[in-house]
């Protein structure tokens, strides 16, 4: 099972959008506080004999959070390295409840019977890169536990982005700038955006309907820095796929943009959420 092919529905292997992001991935994305992921464990009620699966998880960032709150993660993506930078990973945090699977949710009917059953779905900002949200609720739901299946959306309020929020002011908004620039003339490559209903509207329609937003407001102290502005960027689907050769030129006109930038610390308000779906 661990050793199942990644693939995209409909892409050439070398299209795939975050083949080469895993480290900048897990460095750089969004992942909710400690202090959430206790309130989302305390919400769904969680206990050491629970099993939880992380779908689309990336290189495991939030399954790590997860598996102090649960018996075992199950860490699936379709990307082998973000499967190989989650082991890595999660071998720091010293922990052994994360189980790796490497496949994504087209590969969900194949691998189900499999992956065991479930109190929890956990879909960390890519739900939106699932090419049919219906049929992954539909087989999801199959594989809970009677008296706990629930699904949770984590990250879904997007407003205000963790790294957005100093990204798209000056003088670090030019880091997108000067990306669009390189990138011009370059494909975008694959995207989901605008291909799917809104996810209160998917979950109505599913076993899931009975719906709730669970949010935590926070201060966050963020430190702007060369480095975090490339590395973000650097963890968006296609983007090193598409600069390709002109990574290093690009990185150049970058850091002589913002030599002697200001990288003071800054304190924003944040919120970290999940939409969570349950059985009526």
């Amino acid at each position: 099972m661990s050793g199942a092919e990644p693939r995209w529905i409909g892409l050439k292997a070398a299209e795939r959008p975050f083949r080469e992001s895993a480290e900048f991935y897990a460095e750089y994305r969004y992942r909710p506080t400690a202090e959430f992921v206790r309130l989302l464990a305390s919400h769904l009620e969680w206990s050491t004999a629970d099993r939880v699966l992380d779908l689309g998880a990336g290189p495991a960032h939030v399954s790590i959070l997860l598996a102090q709150f649960v018996g075992e993660v199950v860490v699936m993506d379709p990307e082998e390295a973000m499967i190989a930078e989650g082991r890595r990973r999660g071998a720091t945090a010293g922990l052994d409840n994360l189980t790796f699977v490497a496949g994504g949710s087209s590969d969900l009917p194949r691998l189900s019977a499999n992956l065991g059953r479930f109190a929890t779905a956990v879909i960390s900002q890519a739900f939106h890169w699932m090419a049919d949200q219906d049929r992954v609720e539909e087989i999801v739901e199959r594989s809970q536990d009677s008296d706990k299946g629930a699904v949770a959306l984590v990250g879904y309020v997007k407003e205000p982005d963790y790294n957005l929020a100093w990204l798209d002011h000056p003088p670090w908004n030019q880091v997108g700038a000067i990306l669009r620039r390189h990138l011009s003339s370059v494909p975008e490559g694959p995207s989901p955006a605008g291909r799917h209903d809104p996810f209160p509207e998917i979950l109505a329609r599913s076993a899931f309907s009975r719906t709730e937003l669970l949010t935590c407001e926070y201060d966050a102290v963020l430190h702007p820095s060369v480095d975090a502005a490339i590395g973000f960027h650097y963890s968006l689907g296609n983007v090193l796929a598409r600069l390709g050769e002109q990574r290093t030129a690009f990185e150049a006109d970058v850091r002589a943009a913002l030599h002697g930038a200001d990288t003071a610390p800054l304190t924003i308000r944040l919120v970290d959420s999940a939409l969570i779906g349950r059985r009526p």
